[in-house]
């Protein structure tokens, strides 16, 4: 036992972390993968085990509820982040916005530039709608319906599809992990946006060079588009389609890059869509029901049943899910690290760690590590953020840079691993197996390639202002005592 302030802590060797840590890939691995459990179940259950190892290791159940609890306070501003981010899909869905961006998208698809062209279109919805999941399971169906009928490899399309639909997944202001993995690293969500544009423009021109380049070179005559004009005339039916309605990205975007508050630009262009909608869908939604979008998000029968679940969705309610699982693995990744667990195992890790750029591509590795024992793509994102982040502050490196590393490897790899939630999602969604799309998801290959490459030469690893690393240090010096 030793001394801190007036209380008595147990000392965590390696052999003890690394049981507790072996619990919780178990009870993860079984609830993810083997039982099916779920996910806020199986966090809950995994928050158990580690708080029962804590108490089994010499520390009072009061303090382990007391660090549950800090973990708890500290996820607050991503909550209210979440929670602006479900208005906005719901008043973007109700008045128009949305569906005007897919219509133009999807005006532009003609059977040669399927892919290329494919591939741009899930990139900007996912990034509007901020969900690679809801992009896959709507115009991700569409598009393996067209390549069916183009006598496609559906292999080639899920990864085009998956490619597009996590651009969004990383670059979007409006996307689950794009708003953890800043919170997780100390960082906001624009500066981690000004540094994920480092590796994600070259992997997605990269990436959309070579779906053109394999449009261009597949035989299209017998392409059948009918899913494409269906769900252009289901839009058409259902909302008065106009471009006046990109005033509403274009206000958010704005508001981004004046470095408004997340909270604020997405309130702000939440209320802006509904002034938007009561004008240009009067004939379609009404105003209350713009208005109720906010909290109970926007359903609406197109009879297009893939046009209807692109749709169907937003609101605050939405969130609930996202937020209850922020809580329950914020709350228990702050016990690992209160309670010396991550600590005691991470410093059999930095041995191997002499230099910022083996701090980076370590950093890669273990993400793709937890996303393999966890079968989890927010464990893959919070555990190494959690594990590494003050060893970026003894490099003097800019917390962005660790946010950007999280999503350059978190964020892939779970789509690429078979018995990963997320693999599991695509694969049952467009039912092409893992294996096989895997090879054609060019951009969740490209991407972490470039962030190596970046680590090895120094360029974009940005530094540290020296009095962000004073107030930091003070912060933890006081957070201490």
């Amino acid at each position: 036992m030793k001394e801190k302030g007036n209380v008595k802590t147990p000392n965590i060797t390696f052999g003890k972390a690394l049981l507790c840590i072996v619990g919780l890939v178990i009870v993860l691995a079984l609830g993810f993968a083997i039982i099916g459990l779920d996910t806020k179940v199986t966090f809950l259950i995994a928050s158990i085990v580690v708080g029962c190892f804590l108490i089994a290791y010499g520390y009072r159940l009061d303090q382990v509820m007391s660090w549950y609890v800090d973990g708890c306070k500290g996820a607050i501003e991503l909550i209210l982040i979440l929670m602006s981010v479900g208005t906005v899909i719901g008043t973007w869905m109700a008045s128009g916005t949305v569906p005007t961006i897919i219509y133009y998208g999807l005006k532009l698809l003609t059977p040669t530039s399927f892919m290329a062209i494919g591939f741009l279109l899930c990139c900007i919805v996912s990034f509007f709608v901020g969900s690679s999941y809801s992009t896959l399971a709507t115009l991700g169906v569409a598009f393996i319906g067209i390549g069916t009928g183009l006598g496609m490899n559906l292999g080639l399309v899920a990864g085009m599809v998956l490619s597009g639909a996590m651009f969004g997944d990383k670059m979007s202001p409006f996307s689950d992990t794009t708003n953890l993995a800043p919170a997780v690293s100390g960082t906001t969500v624009y500066k981690h946006i000004g540094s994920m544009i480092y590796t994600v423009t070259p992997t997605m021109i990269i990436t959309f060079v070579l779906y053109l380049i394999i449009s261009m070179n597949i035989d299209t005559h017998a392409a059948q588009m009918t899913l494409v004009d269906e769900m252009i005339s289901g839009l058409e039916k259902s909302f008065n389609i106009t471009p006046v309605l990109f005033v509403v990205p274009i206000f958010v975007l704005t508001l981004a890059l004046l470095k408004v508050p997340p909270v604020v630009a997405m309130l702000s262009s939440a209320f802006l869509a509904i002034i938007m909608g009561a004008f240009t869908q009067t004939d379609h939604v009404e105003l209350i029901r713009l208005v109720d979008a906010m909290g109970i998000g926007f359903s609406i029968e197109t009879g297009v049943p893939e046009l209807d679940a692109l749709l169907n969705r937003g609101g605050i309610v939405s969130m609930m899910e996202v937020v209850a699982w922020t809580l329950l693995t914020l709350g228990m990744g702050h016990c690992l690290k209160e309670g010396g667990i991550l600590h005691a195992f991470l410093n059999k890790l930095l041995v191997f760690i002499k230099k910022p750029k083996q701090l980076v591509i370590s950093t890669l590795l273990f993400s793709l590590v937890t996303a393999c024992l966890t079968a989890s793509q927010y464990l893959a994102i919070m555990l190494p953020g959690m594990l590494l982040r003050d060893e970026y502050t003894k490099f003097k490196l800019d917390k962005k840079l660790l946010s950007r590393t999280l999503e350059d490897g978190g964020t892939m790899f779970s789509f690429l691993i078979p018995w990963d939630t997320a693999g599991i999602y695509t694969a049952s969604v467009l039912g092409v197996a893992t294996i096989t799309y895997a090879p054609y998801a060019f951009l969740l290959w490209i991407n972490p390639i470039i962030a190596i490459i970046y680590a090895l030469i120094g360029f974009a690893q940005f530094k540290a202002k020296d009095e962000d690393i004073k107030n930091e240090l003070e912060a933890e010096e006081n957070a201490s005592a």
